[in-house]
């Protein structure tokens, strides 16, 4: 069986939308995750549940690259000459990136390798935390940046940014 990533987004005309798409993408699979660390805990790892462990590895490690490119290249760069609040909100951001690539490199070697998941609790825990680090990293951004960033952004700056994004996955815009 081949895994291939399928874009949770089709339409880059605005990047704020883009964003506000792989936010909801990353909540849900978030959820599908902790369910499939679950089930493996209590029924062992089979070959579906195989499966649907290298489908979240293909998902995970596409979206949540592509997702920090579009905020690292495409948005952020339009924002560094805004207010120290957002600077800082910028820098408290990218550390979060870097929080969710550690985490996920524990729980990715998990997935790609399905066989190999022989502690299912130790399997649960890096799910949980790494769901717990993305769903913080994402409410932090709705709540507290998104809301900042719409009002100083305008409607060009923010087709801008979504045509980086489409740039970022080679996409004609």
């Amino acid at each position: 069986m081949q895994f291939k990533f399928t874009d949770p987004v089709t339409d880059f005309s605005n990047g704020l939308q883009v964003l506000q798409e792989y936010h909801q993408d990353f909540l849900a699979r978030g959820i599908q995750l902790v369910a499939l660390a679950n089930k493996i805990k209590q029924q062992g790892m089979n070959e579906d549940l195989g499966y649907q462990c290298m489908a979240m590895y293909c998902h995970y490690s596409n979206a949540t690259h592509l997702h920090h490119k579009d905020e690292e290249e495409a948005l952020f760069p339009i924002l560094v000459n805004q207010s120290s609040l957002i600077i800082g909100m910028i820098e408290r951001l990218m550390l979060d990136h870097e929080e969710i690539e550690a985490s996920w490199i524990e729980l990715a070697k998990r997935l790609s390798h399905p066989e190999q998941i022989t502690n299912a609790d130790h399997f649960l825990h890096l799910a949980i935390e790494f769901e717990k680090i993305l769903r913080e990293h994402l409410t932090r951004e709705d709540e507290d940046f998104s809301p900042q960033i719409k009002k100083i952004l305008s409607t060009a700056q923010i087709q801008q940014a979504g045509n980086k994004m489409a740039e970022l996955r080679h996409l004609a815009t």
